[in-house]
């Protein structure tokens, strides 16, 4: 097996060390913990996300739950677990006892040197899991082990660099049509004053993926850059994207993606948007040449009794892990949410997302795909108690695609009971 593979469990084992040893005295030590029950009811009129012949069901599900944070001088950690258990009540076959356990570490290795440590085991139904939600779904078990080890340095006023590694496994239910894979990923970035107002960037990261089948692949991407001081809050810049993949079950492809655009930060907001040309080469196929835009936005206005967020993304996805995963994305999106507490006691809240992506066809007979998602939720809470909740939510998915089979549309209403210590 090689050494990727066994990321994840060194990674845990590295935990335990910056758990126990810590990077200052343990003489000093804050802990505190919360404990609490979740108790939900939900009628969900399409559990699997087909696009016809839906089938409905009302779910049950408790949760207990404990959080506990520790914290020394220089080091933070966090432990939460989140057993659970759901059972239908039409569809039996279902039902299952689920488990989320993360622990994180945080710490200041020297003045200037920060460490973190994540990890994740999560086992759930399939279909409540984010990445099935764009894919299709089952309601079988599965189960996600996901580790993470960063650090950064501020090297000077503006002038950063940092790493990561990580290491994730997928582990489907045998009657899943989707397959087990495990991945590790090596990840860099550097932001680096040339001159005055001058600065060079760099993100780049080697990753490498195998599937239940025993096919692979192999993924380099990242960015180059430059950039120009306008002033403390706003710049330009010129960046140049690039990617390549080689593998046993996709078809290999290069990719360049040169944008020029403008960056700023404000007060209640942020926007970094360029754009460019997408150059991809594709093994067996002629070149082809797209126009792009990449960027990100997001400005948030707050009221004394609420807040409203409003943000935007796009650019170009690539995540091979889910062998289900369609290939390289060209996506956009737009998200607008917030909440508003309407009296005492109370509190309204909603979010809406509408997602456009194009899969450019990565697979040997395989058509591109373009995809429409739409997500809303509405909710009411009521402070029952002063350590109790109760709230309702409203759900509504929906993806429009030009396959058939990847069509759905999903309501769901959540009603949920929530009792905790403090």
């Amino acid at each position: 097996m090689p050494i990727f593979r066994k990321l994840p469990l060194l990674l845990c084992l590295s935990f335990l060390f910056f758990l126990f040893v810590g990077f200052g005295s343990p003489s000093v030590v804050m802990a505190e913990v919360r404990m609490g029950v979740t108790s939900q009811v939900e009628y969900n009129d399409n559990i699997l996300l087909e696009d016809t012949g839906e089938i409905s069901d009302v779910m049950y599900r408790v949760s207990p739950w404990i959080d506990i944070k520790g914290q020394r001088p220089r080091l933070q950690t966090q432990l939460s677990y989140h057993p659970s258990y759901t059972w239908y009540e039409t569809n039996r076959e279902y039902d299952l006892a689920g488990h989320r356990v993360e622990m994180d570490v945080a710490g200041n290795v020297t003045r200037n040197f920060d460490l973190s440590f994540d990890n994740r085991y999560e086992l759930s139904e399939e279909g409540a899991s984010e990445r099935q939600d764009l894919q299709g779904t089952t309601r079988l078990p599965y189960s996600n082990i996901s580790s993470t080890l960063s650090g950064n340095w501020v090297l000077g006023k503006d002038e950063i660099a940092g790493f990561s590694f990580a290491g994730e496994m997928l582990d489907y239910d045998k009657e899943s049509t989707s397959q087990d894979s495990s991945e590790a990923e090596g990840r860099i970035n550097l932001r680096k004053k040339v001159k005055e107002r001058v600065f060079g960037t760099l993100e780049a990261g080697y990753a490498e993926g195998w599937y239940d089948d025993s096919t692979s692949y192999q993924l380099t991407n990242g960015t180059l850059g430059s950039e120009y001081a306008l002033n403390p809050k706003k710049r330009v810049f010129g960046r140049l994207g690039f990617s390549h993949l080689t593998g046993d079950a996709r078809v290999n492809y290069s990719s360049l993606n040169p944008f020029v655009g403008v960056a700023r930060e404000f007060p209640t907001g942020h926007y970094d948007i360029g754009a460019g040309v997408l150059i991809r080469d594709q093994e067996g196929f002629d070149t082809t040449y797209h126009f792009s835009v990449v960027g990100n936005a997001e400005i948030k206005k707050s009221w004394r009794r609420g807040e409203m967020t409003a943000a935007m993304a796009t650019g170009h996805e690539e995540e091979y892990i889910d062998s289900e995963n369609p290939g390289f994305d060209t996506f956009v999106s737009g998200t607008v949410s917030g909440w508003y507490a309407m009296a005492k006691n109370w509190k309204l809240n909603g979010a809406c997302e509408l997602r456009g992506d194009s899969y450019l066809d990565n697979r040997p007979g395989e058509d591109d795909r373009n995809d429409v998602t739409i997500r809303l939720t509405s909710g009411v809470e009521y402070q029952l108690l002063k350590r109790a909740t109760l709230r309702l939510d409203y759900k509504f998915n929906a993806r429009r695609s030009n396959m058939d089979e990847y069509e759905y549309d999903e309501n769901s209403i959540i009603l949920t009971l929530n009792c905790f210590t403090k």
